[in-house]
């Protein structure tokens, strides 16, 4: 239990007395405890997560907000940045808004404005994936570049560099028999050496093309992403009306490949060049926690054991989806 702490971005301490909420929640795999004053912030950890039952063992992190209710900043949030220092990362998300990470001792504080606390959709969209991507490693989950889709609790990993399809191919996949779990990033949790594949809070992201293959994307806006491209950035469950899923087993990792072949070939590759080709994707960490990357390279040795394939096509993401789902039936 998290006695006191002085947040280093507000002049005053803050003790537990003065963040009187407390709950633990499911996030990405790992069990979140998160002290705050704000009802709103409790509500939002509540709307995208779910509860952590398993109060009898200690949390994979500590979290502690405290919200400035004095503060007027109104809608004054940007774009976070973020410096780090070996394994401190000091983060601001708008004139009274900072968080400081420590990977070492599984901490976080934090303090935002009112505005802020109340904001869920940037909740989902910007402060809790950009948490979970920075903790990750120290709280034993390992982050793979991966899109994920479910098909009777069995997860399909879909690896791609950057630009290869994997959100247009997650969502035609889900609107053709499969849950949607991740687009872009997937974490796994190992446990005893079972392994279980999560998403975040992070909306789907899909480039101005895909309303080529998607019409619906018409009525609605572009917006700038976090990485600065212009995208559309959706809720697919809202949107499309496709079942999501909330974590599943991993049965199959296919990495996309474009060609210009007539048909989709799938290749068997070894386990150690899939493990290879998923590593390559980790960040690098700071000497001081080091081992934390040992623990993600032993978890994609164990999931790189199950199977991978090259997929090269030349396919529309509706022709593909066919393809891949008859792969998956088949194997």
């Amino acid at each position: 239990m998290l006695k006191t702490y002085n947040t280093s971005l507000t002049t005053n301490e803050v003790t537990t007395a003065d963040l009187p909420f407390v709950g633990r929640f499911l996030v990405t795999g790992a069990s979140w405890e998160l002290f705050t004053n704000s009802p709103e912030l409790m509500a939002v950890m509540q709307n995208v997560s779910q509860p952590d039952e398993n109060g009898f063992r200690a949390p994979d992190l500590a979290l502690s907000f405290y919200v400035d209710f004095d503060s007027s900043d109104g809608d004054a949030r940007s774009r976070p940045y973020f410096r780090a220092l070996e394994h401190l990362y000091y983060g601001t998300y708008g004139p009274n808004d900072s968080v400081l990470v420590d990977q070492r001792n599984r901490r976080v504080v934090g303090s935002v404005c009112a505005a802020t606390a109340r904001d869920l959709n940037y909740w989902k969209r910007v402060i809790l994936p950009c948490l979970a991507g920075i903790t990750s490693a120290c709280v034993g989950i390992t982050p793979l570049h991966c899109a994920c889709v479910v098909k009777d609790q069995f997860g399909l990993l879909i690896h791609g560099e950057s630009g290869a399809g994997k959100s247009t191919i997650a969502l035609s996949l889900s609107l053709n028999g499969f849950s949607y779990l991740a687009d872009d990033c997937t974490y796994v949790s190992a446990s005893k050496n079972q392994l279980q594949c999560w998403g975040s809070s992070a909306p789907l992201k899909l480039v101005p093309d895909a309303v080529t293959y998607f019409p619906q994307l018409a009525s609605l806006a572009l917006g700038e992403s976090l990485n600065g491209e212009l995208s559309y950035e959706i809720d697919p469950v809202a949107e499309f009306g496709v079942r999501c899923a909330s974590n599943c087993d991993p049965r199959w990792i296919i990495f996309i490949e474009r060609s210009h072949r007539s048909k989709p070939a799938f290749h068997k590759i070894s386990s150690s060049e899939a493990a290879d080709r998923l590593a390559s994707d980790l960040e690098q960490l700071p000497p001081c926690v080091a081992d934390q990357r040992d623990r993600q390279l032993a978890v994609i040795d164990i999931l790189a054991q199950r199977g991978g394939w090259i997929l090269q096509h030349d396919l529309r993401p509706e022709s593909l989806a066919v393809a891949i789902s008859q792969f998956c039936k088949n194997n």
